[in-house]
């Protein structure tokens, strides 16, 4: 028997426009059925009247007390209330808290009584500041009330909480039958894999702006950038991992690239906690065999944590990765149970610099280039520069930094306060002037030498203020945007073992 998939909820959370209306436009956009949020609408009368009316969709009904996330404030009689009146108008589903079901018989009472078992009764319980360590014993403990779905939602402080609830999802008996998220932005794995683990439901908005939980996405962005319906049993996980991730285009631009060649697979932004004891517990949730990670983007601050790692003999560094001591790209091989990391950031960079510089990288040699910035994508910059015969000098707050990084390639490091010694080429490898501060600049105007070269990293946005100025000053600028498809082509690469649809990647990233 084949299982039921993963329904799409949408919360309705506003009178307007009419719930009839917005339940309309969630069938239009492809979900399964409609969570009508009384606590958030108010209006008592226009949930009545969508319940009476005929349905495009079937209905969910919540009544959330504040305790559990919700947006009632009043007595807590009157929401049981107001619960079991509305419940009799025959929602299809009823949300009822594992508290209130334990607090008040009334609602017992009625969950026993109900002929037939409809409504179908959810239990859910909302943890509003945490994940548990162990996440199977929560999930148990919920299940022993007796319900026809279970729901169980977590906050999750970076993604190694939200893979571990992912990761109980996967091992839970009848996951049909349950619901398993994580709330917050280092959440949305647990929304898409909902689908991957057979879970009952996830919830998606309906637009921006109108989620019932933190970390909610869009129906829109679920079913399109997030390629909900390709996602199955086998589907792999792949990811951008950082601090922060959200500006990250690189979910769009590998979603769009598994789309284009038609390989299975789902990549998603996963947020860890800047230092290294983050990464590594990150890493030990990452490897657990349910979740099938094949392949992570690592960016900053972690690539040179991503390095340790597998220098401490979790995995393989290529020859490049070692060189630069820097990882922006982990490949994992179930077979092999190996897991092996490299520095795509370096083909990306040589790639832009040859094609916007006249003549190509060749005319580079001899040059005198700053570098501004020592961390993981330094690396690969000054790697490359001393690669193609740069005279190359490192500026870093801190010094010493700079140094190690000079020393390592045979090179010089100055203070950041000399930065603006004028050179033949510059790079910018900070995120300063990364959206959103995008005022922000490594360097004053006047500083901006003149017909240099100039190359940002960043992508978003892509002019940066530093190469506005570069322009106008007549630099040759050399935007992050190239360097960052390149780079991401060269992982789809490693990962899928096909020829990435550079096209495809490019228009994916074009209006942004």
């Amino acid at each position: 028997m084949i299982p039921p998939r993963t329904r799409l909820a949408v919360p309705l959370t506003s009178a307007q426009p009419p719930p009839a209306a917005q339940m309309a436009a969630a069938a239009a956009g492809g979900a399964d059925l409609v969570e009508l949020r009384v606590d958030c609408i108010g209006d008592v009368p226009a949930v009545e009247a969508a319940l009476r009316a005929p349905r495009v969709l079937p209905v969910l009904l919540t009544v959330r007390s504040k305790s559990e996330g919700g947006a009632w404030t009043g007595e807590e009689r009157a929401r049981i209330g107001l619960l079991l009146r509305l419940a009799a108008l025959a929602p299809d589903y009823v949300d009822v808290e594992a508290a209130t079901w334990r607090a008040a018989e009334p609602v017992r009472r009625w969950a026993a009584a109900r002929a037939g078992g409809v409504p179908r009764l959810i239990i859910s319980q909302h943890d509003l500041e945490d994940t548990p360590a162990d996440v199977a014993a929560a999930l148990r403990t919920l299940r022993e009330i007796p319900a026809d779905v279970h729901k169980a939602v977590f906050t999750a402080r970076d993604a190694t909480d939200a893979l571990r609830v992912a990761a109980a999802l996967a091992r839970a008996p009848h996951p049909e039958r349950l619901i398993a998220l994580a709330m917050g932005e280092a959440g949305l794995v647990t929304r898409v894999l909902a689908r991957k683990f057979n879970a009952f439901l996830t919830f998606a908005s309906l637009a921006e702006g109108r989620a019932s939980a933190p970390g909610q996405p869009t129906l829109s962005d679920l079913r399109t950038l997030l390629r909900w319906d390709a996602v199955g049993p086998d589907t792999p996980l792949f990811g951008v991992a950082g601090w922060p991730v959200r500006h990250s285009l690189s979910p769009r631009i590998h979603n769009a690239a598994l789309a284009a060649t038609g390989r299975a697979g789902v990549y998603v932004p996963l947020p860890v906690g800047p230092d290294a004891e983050r990464w590594q517990a990150f890493m030990a949730a990452a490897r657990d065999a349910a979740l099938d990670v094949r392949g992570l983007s690592v960016t900053l601050p972690h690539k040179e944590h991503a390095h340790a790692w597998l220098a401490g003999g979790a995995g393989i560094l290529s020859p490049t990765a070692a060189r630069c001591r820097a990882v922006n790209t982990l490949t994992h091989d179930p077979a092999a149970a190996t897991w092996c990391g490299d520095n795509t950031d370096a083909q990306g960079v040589r790639a832009a610099l040859d094609a916007a510089v006249p003549g190509g990288v060749a005319g580079l040699r001899g040059r005198t280039a700053s570098v501004l910035g020592a961390g993981g994508v330094a690396r690969a910059v000054v790697a490359v520069l001393v690669d193609l015969g740069c005279r190359v000098t490192v500026f870093n707050r801190t010094a010493a930094r700079a140094a190690e990084l000079a020393r390592e390639f045979g090179c010089e490091a100055r203070p950041w306060e000399a930065r603006r010694t004028l050179a033949d080429v510059l790079v910018n490898c900070t995120s300063v002037g990364l959206w959103p501060d995008i005022d922000t600049t490594p360097l004053a105007d006047e500083d901006v030498p003149r017909d240099a070269v100039v190359m940002d990293t960043i992508y978003r946005p892509r002019e940066t203020r530093l190469l506005r100025v570069a322009r106008a000053r007549g630099c040759i600028v050399v935007d992050g945007l190239e360097m960052f498809i390149q780079q991401a082509a060269a992982q789809f690469e490693q990962w899928h073992g096909t020829a990435a649809p550079r096209a495809a990647m490019r228009a994916a990233v074009a209006d942004r």
